[in-house]
Parts: C-alpha cells; structure tokens; sequence
C-alpha cells in the first residue's frame, strides 16, 4: 500500500539521522511473528533503535490480508528534556480508517519544539477528523486523528509526519542532559505508558490472536513499556 510504503520511507529516513543511533536487541519471540488466524496469516515485524536523547525508537509493521498496521513511538531518556513523538496507521484496503500523528509532552508544553510546530499542525486540515478517546489527554493540542480517504489527504497526513519529525530530529540534536526535572519526566513519560494502555481496541485484538498473556507482555514489553 503506497502510504504504508511513504510512511515507513519517511520514518527511516529520519530515524538514520538521529546522533549516534544504534539498534536495540528485541525478544526473539516478538522481533517477527507469523500467526496463522481465520482471517489469514498474521504478519507482525519489530524494530528498535537507540540514540543520544532517545531510550527506545520503535517502529511496527503488521499486516493482515488487507489490513496494513504502522505503529511507531520514539522515547526520550528522561534526562533529555524531549518529548514523545508517534505516529501510527491503520489502514484496509485504500482506505485509511485511523491515522494519528503526535509529539507528545512528558513535562507540559514549555518546550520550545512545541512553538515550532504550532505553525506546522495549523497549515494541516483533514475533513474527516476523528475524536480522541478519553485517554488520549495525553496528546498535544497539535495531535491530528483522522479518516483518510483521498489521496490529497494521505500526502498531507504523510507531510506532517515528515515536518513533526523534522523539528523532533532537530531538537534531538539539540538537547543535552539535564537532570534537575529528569524525576518528573520520568513520572510523565510513565503517565504516558499508562494512557496508552487503556487502549482496549489494541489490546482486544492480541487477545483475539494471541490470548491475554500474550498480549499483555506484548503492550507492556514491547509497545508501551516504561523507562
């Protein structure tokens, strides 16, 4: 699928000029997972990184027949004053029913990566904009969740990901190691982990294929684990 293709280009692309990047072992039995379901064969792949500022940039693909999954979260180092940046897609056949896009804060909105991308998320429109779920208080004022159905609307929602991801590389490289608020960003980046799994669409899902115990060491392992 062409945007599952943009996005994935687009996310390496700024990935491999984060400082001093390296890659960052994954539990064999998570790394690539093939899982045959009534629907199909399940096809789940995992790859994570690390850099200067940043404790984990993961990035997952999945597939399912038509069903194209992109879920990718990159988290600070508590001793970095950074925020969290995301993305994901989820998206059968040509229509993308779930696109969100965010750079999250962990220690309010004081940081100056947020001024920047202000102008960034007011340039971006998208008609069929979606509701966040209660715990999606964690998100930013600049988060965008939408339906995607055109192909104007996929190149814009692929434009922001690439801008977001600009500013957050950039601030990346700026940022240098301050622990006299490391303890709350710490606890925010938790709070964080915390919301996100809430997620019972997610976490219905990995139980419907995988049982509970599965999927409940997948989310807190592997998606949403804490620093």
């Amino acid at each position: 699928m062409e945007i599952i293709d943009t996005l994935t280009k687009i996310i390496k692309k700024h990935q491999e000029s984060l400082p001093n990047v390296e890659s960052l072992d994954v539990d064999s039995e998570f790394e690539t997972v093939l899982h045959d379901t009534d629907d199909g064969k399940l096809d789940i792949k995992n790859e994570m990184y690390y850099c200067t500022g940043l404790r984990k940039v993961h990035t997952e693909i999945a597939k399912l027949g038509s069903l194209n999954i992109v879920h990718c979260i990159w988290y600070p180092d508590p001793e970095f004053d950074l925020p969290i940046f995301g993305v994901d897609i989820v998206a059968v056949k040509d229509i993308v029913s779930a696109a969100i896009t965010d750079i999250s804060p962990v220690d309010g909105l004081e940081n100056d990566i947020f001024e920047d991308i202000e102008d960034i998320s007011d340039s971006f429109y998208f008609p069929q904009e979606r509701v966040l779920p209660e715990w999606g208080e964690v998100f930013s004022p600049y988060c965008k969740f939408a339906r995607l159905t055109s192909d104007k609307e996929k190149k814009n929602f692929c434009d922001i990901v690439d801008q977001y991801l600009d500013i957050f590389v950039g601030a990346v490289w700026g940022a240098s190691r301050d622990s006299s608020r490391s303890e709350h960003r710490y606890f925010g980046q938790i709070d964080y982990c915390q919301h996100q799994m809430k997620n019972d669409k997610t976490r219905n899902i990995l139980i419907n294929y995988f049982g509970k115990e599965w999927a409940e060491r997948y989310m807190t392992e592997i998606l949403f684990d804490e620093p």
